[in-house]
């Protein structure tokens, strides 16, 4: 996960928006948006790092959730695409795909689950990055790289700095 060294390695959420700014990402939430950085410390929870990519915005929390909310990734995609990566300590972990409004795909990118009701368009993708099997890091390195992959959003080199920020409450 070299290309995600700004994602803390035991929780978190990183969830990857086609076409939008920063600013534009952070607005959708109707949350105060901030420009720049902000301390992690002076907030509990809910702080939403948002940070340029090729091709889009990639949010970032740590230990956060916010971006595996239906609510949150319905605004999030109206007339785009979003995927969201999510894991906590306890290795409770979240794959969520939308499009325009819309869950597309959801499983858990840790451990195996039923795949019977996934669609057909994502299991030779999930095959392909070894997105089966109970992998713990392999896993939430392959789920980031099809998250890549489904928004068109990469990580570049001023993804490791915050362009805004806002907080959202749980």
């Amino acid at each position: 996960m070299s290309d995600y060294d700004w994602l803390d390695d035991e929780a978190f959420c990183a969830t990857f928006v086609r076409g939008l700014t920063p600013h534009e990402a952070l607005a959708r939430l109707g949350i105060d948006v901030f420009d720049g950085d902000d301390e992690k410390g002076e907030f509990d929870e809910g702080l939403i790092c948002a940070r340029p990519a090729e091709g889009g915005t990639i949010l970032s929390e740590w230990n956060g959730f916010v971006g595996t909310l239906p609510e949150v990734l319905q605004r999030l995609s109206a007339g785009t695409v979003t995927a969201s990566v999510f894991v906590n300590v306890n290795l409770v972990a979240a794959f969520e795909h939308y499009a325009d409004g819309r869950n597309i795909l959801t499983f858990d990118p840790i451990f195996d689950g039923d795949e019977d009701g996934l669609p057909e368009d994502f299991l030779a993708d999930r095959a392909e990055l070894e997105l089966f099997g109970n992998k713990p890091d392999a896993g939430l390195a392959a789920a980031l790289l099809l998250a890549e992959r489904i928004t068109e959003v990469h990580p570049n080199a001023s993804s490791d700095k915050v362009a805004a920020h806002g907080v959202r409450e749980y």
